[in-house]
């Protein structure tokens, strides 16, 4: 059978075009050029006896039938990748593509050292990461694994627990010593608070629970950024007191460089889940790397 004739590749193919919105990212993507691209498409077309896409010099637009043939043709391309991976998984060869999302910094810090000792032990494994602070579509978006810190309201897809996202009050040790003490929420009113900007607003108060009991402490900002490593290296530099999330200060808390302000208040934060769809549920590769991932994590 040739290539042009090989239905997997044209199913291939075609997801490529719908995903990239373009012949030439999808030919791109599939290293083969954009005419041939092209004139696979048509034949696709020719031999379902349908009309799949709609092109225009600027546009490329799927038709209702195409639409069909998508959803069909993403199933059936996820099943035969699951079935090559768990061939290979029978007979010890742990391989195949994994295509992950994750929030940056949670990603950078905790995740990124577990997928590179992954990567070591298991050099066949092919990851594609994108670290950014969205709630992907893992279906439109075409990801195995979203991790996400999540409370788990209204997630439309399998869930497995990986770690608990937990957030503290800190300061550094040289702004405690050199301030006022500060021991119940209402103190903070009297010391400088960093905080972090986010879709446009920022935190400008923190719930706090103590012995079950939910208390609103309001806090004004002196300093405002949307970066958390910047709000970490101000409150290192003795700037003010901020929240964070304890995996990123873990360190500077043991050596007692920065200090949990308020520990009897905590401040309630969610949990880390990786996320997948139940296509990818059985995916031998799949569960091999989550069960991994919340050892090692």
């Amino acid at each position: 059978m040739t290539h042009k004739l090989n239905h997997l590749y044209l199913m291939q193919l075609f997801v490529a075009i719908v995903q990239n919105h373009s012949f030439s990212g999808a030919a791109k993507q599939l290293k083969v050029a954009a005419t041939k691209a092209s004139k696979d498409i048509k034949y696709l077309e020719k031999s379902l006896d349908c009309k799949l896409l709609n092109r225009s010099t600027r546009s490329i637009n799927v038709t209702d039938v195409g639409e069909m043939y998508y959803n069909s043709a993403v199933e059936i391309l996820e099943m035969h990748s699951q079935m090559i991976d768990n061939i290979k998984m029978t007979k010890n060869t742990i391989c195949g593509e994994l295509r992950i999302s994750a929030p940056e910094l949670w990603g950078e810090m905790v995740l990124a050292p577990v997928i590179i000792n992954y990567k070591k032990q298991n050099p066949d494994v092919k990851f594609i990461v994108d670290l950014n602070n969205k709630n992907v579509d893992i279906y439109e978006d075409n990801i195995h694994i979203a991790f996400r810190s999540t409370n788990l309201t209204n997630e439309p897809y399998y869930s497995k627990y990986i770690i608990a996202d937990e957030i503290i009050l800190c300061a550094s040790h040289e702004f405690i010593s050199k301030n006022l003490p500060i021991s119940l929420p209402e103190d903070l009113n009297n010391h400088s608070f960093i905080g972090l900007i986010q879709k446009h607003s920022h935190l400008d108060q923190i719930n706090f629970i103590h012995n079950g009991a939910k208390i609103t402490q309001r806090v004004k900002g002196e300093l405002l950024f949307s970066n958390k490593h910047i709000i970490y290296n101000a409150i290192k530099a003795g700037l003010g007191i901020a929240v964070l999330p304890k995996y990123l200060v873990a360190k500077d808390l043991e050596s007692g460089s920065l200090t949990e302000v308020l520990p009897d208040y905590k401040i309630k934060g969610s949990k880390f889940y990786a996320l997948y769809t139940q296509r990818r549920k059985d995916s031998s590769l799949i569960n091999h790397f989550i069960d991994y991932v919340c050892e090692h994590v």
